[in-house]
């Protein structure tokens, strides 16, 4: 799974999550009301959520989680074992932990809730790489200071090959960046990308 489907599937899941959780946008959806009178009801209830996502979470931190460890992992990867295709110390139970104690720290010292975020994030990226299937680097060092799953052949190769040929790669590739899309899309038609790019929450006009 590459960088689209992690952070478009996991911002997904986020959404729906909220909404089953009740998440309501409460007053924005009033002052919305009549603007958004020609939209399928579905649209509409979905855009409530991503906003009282936003209102809870800074997004930007939430999206940042969902590929950190891949950008941790990919170019220490790429200098000590020659190649992109390793998971190292970013997709181990360590590094999230580390995340998550120091978010908890700075949460309850500062009230800054921006490391639990990442981790959150960080979480739901372990999630769907189904790190459980490779104990070894989901556990380390617990079970050995190495790490088996370095890719020593031409991984740049096999990713275009994935891309192009494995409906488990490209389909959730195409997903993601569809749930993506469409928030850019909400972002633009509302007049809110300038605030998302800011704040990292989503904010009505007055």
């Amino acid at each position: 799974m590459f960088l689209l489907a992690h952070a478009g599937i996991s911002l997904g899941a986020a959404v729906v999550a909220t909404g089953l959780a009740g998440g309501r946008s409460g007053p924005d959806a009033e002052r919305a009301g009549a603007a958004a009178a020609g939209q399928a009801a579905p649209w509409r209830r979905i855009e409530e959520w991503v906003t009282t996502l936003s209102r809870r979470i800074d997004l930007r931190v939430f999206l940042a989680g969902t590929v950190v460890s891949d950008l941790i992992d990919k170019p220490l990867g790429r200098i000590f074992y020659g190649t992109f295709g390793v998971r190292l110390f970013g997709h181990s139970l360590l590094f999230l932990m580390i995340v998550l104690l120091a978010g908890l720290v700075l949460h309850l010292r500062r009230r800054q809730p921006a490391l639990l975020v990442l981790g959150l994030g960080i979480l739901a990226h372990l999630v769907l790489d189904g790190m459980w299937w490779d104990p070894h680097t989901l556990l380390w060092p617990a079970l050995g200071p190495s790490f088996p799953t370095v890719w020593q052949g031409n991984w740049e190769q096999a990713m275009v090959d994935q891309l192009l040929a494995s409906p488990g790669t490209y389909l959730t590739e195409l997903a993601g960046a569809a749930v993506l899309a469409g928030f850019v899309w909400m972002l633009v038609r509302h007049g809110r990308l300038l605030a998302f790019v800011r704040h990292g929450r989503i904010q009505e006009h007055p």
